[in-house]
């Protein structure tokens, strides 16, 4: 029985996409390495480790459940301001899913390397005084906090 293409086939998709952010250096010997290529461009250098999913991801998050071990060993690589730590997924439907390692978090990217705006929404807050926390003298009225 096959479990579908050899992982070998979304490695050289990947390097085929990596080709457009920089040069990318081949790691010899994967075995044991926490990463399978390099990506050299020119203000930074990105480590990836390339994987193949049974499906795409929601949130972010849960590519901690689904590759911890994979993850774990990409820390490995040491974070500095020019290095970067990707991990790129490939769901079965050929669409591809980029994520940007931090020391304490995971973020999903574009396939440039660009973080994916999201929506922030404006949050008014108020201190305990009862006047509005960006200083102003003027008393929060019942009608604009909500009551």
């Amino acid at each position: 029985m096959t479990r579908g293409r050899h992982p070998l086939n979304a490695i050289d998709e990947a390097v085929e996409i990596a080709c457009r952010r920089g040069s990318v250096e081949p790691v010899s010997g994967r075995r044991g390495i926490a990463f399978d290529f390099i990506i050299i461009e020119p203000d930074r250098v990105v480590f990836v480790k390339v994987k193949r999913s049974q499906s795409s991801f929601t949130y972010a998050l849960e590519i901690l459940n689904q590759y911890q071990r994979e993850i774990a060993s990409l820390h490995q690589v040491a974070l500095t301001s020019i290095t970067a730590r990707e991990f790129w997924v490939r769901s079965p439907n050929g669409t591809w899913q980029f994520f940007l390692i931090r020391h304490d978090s995971v973020l999903e990217i574009w396939a440039d390397g660009m973080y994916i705006p999201r929506e922030s929404i404006p949050v008014r807050t108020v201190d305990l005084s009862g006047t509005p926390a960006d200083g102003t003298d003027a008393p929060v009225s019942p009608s604009e906090d909500g009551d």
